[in-house]
């Protein structure tokens, strides 16, 4: 697992302890226990959340980045970066502008990339909520297919 806590841990959910909630940060988290509810960072700087192989967490996180050894089933904003690492297993929505999965590591769900977003536009996207831009995405997407030319008709030869 990469570590990117170049500040140092904010804070830090040991492995036996549960959580159930909403969990707000700055800087950089670490989750070893479980976490049902959501993971949002504050916004006040670069935010990671760190979920290592002893983790399971059950919640919908919003961070920078993000950094999966263990067990996720949640949707998540990782605005810069989601880092999925063996043995770790993610279930989910995801939107991301970098998405790195290493071999024998598992995500089941879908992804959407957006690099293509301004700063200012991925800073309204960590404030809005999951279902909300979701719809969005999709609608544009829709629009897109819609505005495509007539197919043009296939030759058998």
């Amino acid at each position: 697992m990469k570590n990117k806590t170049e500040g140092g841990l904010s804070g830090i959910l040991s492995a036996g302890c549960i959580f159930e909630g909403l969990i707000k940060f700055s800087g950089t988290f670490r989750i070893d226990g479980s976490v049902f509810g959501r993971i949002v960072c504050n916004n006040e700087g670069p935010s990671t959340v760190i979920i290592t192989e002893s983790a399971t967490v059950e919640a919908d996180i919003i961070a920078d980045n993000v950094i999966i050894s263990g067990n996720v089933s949640g949707n998540i904003k990782a605005v810069e970066r989601l880092e999925l690492s063996a043995p770790g297993r993610l279930e989910g929505l995801v939107y991301t502008s970098d998405f790195s999965i290493e071999d024998k590591a598992l995500f089941q769900g879908e992804c959407i990339m957006i690099r293509h977003l301004s700063d200012e536009d991925k800073m309204a996207l960590k404030a809005e909520g999951f279902y909300e831009i979701h719809h969005q995405f999709l609608n544009q997407n829709r629009q897109s297919i819609q505005e495509l030319p007539e197919k043009t008709t296939l030759i058998d030869h």
